[in-house]
């Protein structure tokens, strides 16, 4: 019995124990300040893509492909354009 009156406790308060965990600094914690400030200018130094390589993201999104070896070049664009995509919101989650 004692076994699941445990389980059952810890069911119903395992919200509060994972505030409390998050309070004390155990388990997942936010990443420090300085982190963040790196990530940030790691995001900065990406900058923004031009007109023209905006519209090359645009088409490789639509799956239109260029012909070798300048799809090497497209791919590469696109997996920068998604890696800045992804930083900004996680810098926009972190934040929070």
């Amino acid at each position: 019995m004692g076994y699941k009156q445990s389980y059952l406790v810890t069911l119903l308060a395992f919200h509060a124990i994972a505030v409390n965990q998050l309070q004390q600094g155990r388990g997942i914690k936010p990443p420090s300040f300085g982190f963040m400030n790196d990530l940030s200018d790691c995001n900065d130094s990406m900058v923004t893509p031009t007109d023209e390589q905006s519209a090359l993201i645009k088409m490789t999104m639509e799956g239109k492909t260029l012909n070798y070896p300048d799809r090497y070049s497209q791919e590469k664009l696109l997996a920068l354009h998604k890696a800045k995509y992804h930083l900004e919101l996680a810098l926009g989650l972190l934040s929070q």
